[in-house]
């Protein structure tokens, strides 16, 4: 069953359409892996189904009730907050609920009882219903889950360890979708192997962008390709999608032949002079005019998306980090 489900949806960022007119669903308790080239606009779908975003246009549709946790590529906190408090944040919507619970009962006594009774009954119950009466423990029982310390302040801790209270932060609340930006970024090793097994434990749905390969194979249940506004879906892992992908690219590659053999004798035609202004060759022309638009389109097939080429072993740091960087050779910017 669909928890999510976009249809017909459009974004653009300036003249460049990153979704168009694209189609996709998440289903309950699916792990997909978002993939696609730099700049595509997989962040921005992330947002927009996060709800800190907007689409152009079409038709966003979730589940009544749904729950979505959102965590960022670079997640933001306060420094001088401990783990506690940071991960206790992920509880706002309980923690109004009781401190709402709280100030009803403490207004009981005078003439509106009945009125107040009846909200009373209305806020127990949700605070029943996500079991959230105690919530200090289920803060105490995510921390212990992931290895956390309490009281250590945000801004002493590595980046790793941010995002580590990131995750923290996100499950806490129980959600029922998990929307992960980058999740392995700033971890190491171990920490990405915990984060596995965490998320194929996970009972909700997950939809994350990586472009850790390893991560993919082993956590992914589907592929979703972001190429070119489309949304294209290929079941299983990121190795079941690369034979998929050389499947569709080895096709695509003979219809582009026979494609390319059809234009080039009708460019032979158009060089040998015909009076195109006659009536019955007015229509081939138009003709030919769409193949070549037809022909520029094709030549901008991304390809086959590649991940990490190296197959050794990851230490999950990071090994380089650029800034600012300009290259040349002679006067063409690279």
């Amino acid at each position: 069953m669909a928890v999510i489900s976009l249809t017909n949806a459009q974004l653009a960022f300036g003249h460049v359409a990153l979704l168009d007119h694209a189609e996709f669903s998440l289903e309950t308790g699916e792990r997909v892996g978002l993939i696609g080239r730099n700049g595509t606009g997989k962040s921005s779908l992330l947002k927009i189904i996060s709800g800190s975003s907007r689409l152009d246009d079409g038709l966003l549709v979730m589940q009544q009730g749904l729950k979505i946790a959102y965590v960022e590529q670079e997640p933001q906190f306060a420094p001088e907050m401990t783990v506690f408090e940071a991960v206790a944040s992920g509880l706002g919507e309980w923690r109004a609920l009781l401190a709402e619970y709280d100030s009803l009962t403490a207004q009981l006594g005078g003439d509106n009882d009945d009125a107040l009774m009846e909200r009373m009954h209305v806020v127990s119950e949700r605070i029943d219903a996500g079991d959230a009466w105690n919530l200090d423990n289920r803060v105490e029982a995510t921390l212990d889950r992931l290895n956390l310390s309490r009281d250590v302040q945000i801004g002493k801790l590595s980046g790793g360890m941010q995002k580590r209270v990131a995750l923290a932060c996100a499950l806490v609340g129980v959600p029922d979708v998990l929307l992960l930006d980058e999740p392995t970024n700033h971890l190491d090793f171990t920490s990405i192997q915990w984060l596995e097994g965490l998320l194929r434990e996970y009972k909700g749905s997950v939809l994350f962008i990586t472009h850790d390969r390893s991560f993919l194979d082993n956590v992914a249940t589907r592929i979703i390709e972001l190429d070119r506004g489309r949304l294209l879906s290929f079941p299983g892992n990121f190795t079941t999608y690369q034979t998929r992908k050389a499947e569709q690219l080895a096709n695509e590659e003979v219809e582009n032949a026979k494609f390319d053999k059809f234009l080039a004798q009708e460019e032979v035609w158009i060089r040998k002079g015909v009076q195109a202004r006659r009536t019955r060759d007015e229509g081939r022309v138009r003709r030919l005019e769409a193949l070549r638009l037809q022909r520029a389109a094709r030549r901008e097939q991304q390809g086959q998306v590649k991940l990490d080429i190296s197959t050794g072993d990851r230490s999950g740091k990071i090994v380089a980090e650029l800034t600012d960087v300009n290259k040349s050779y002679g006067e063409k910017a690279i």
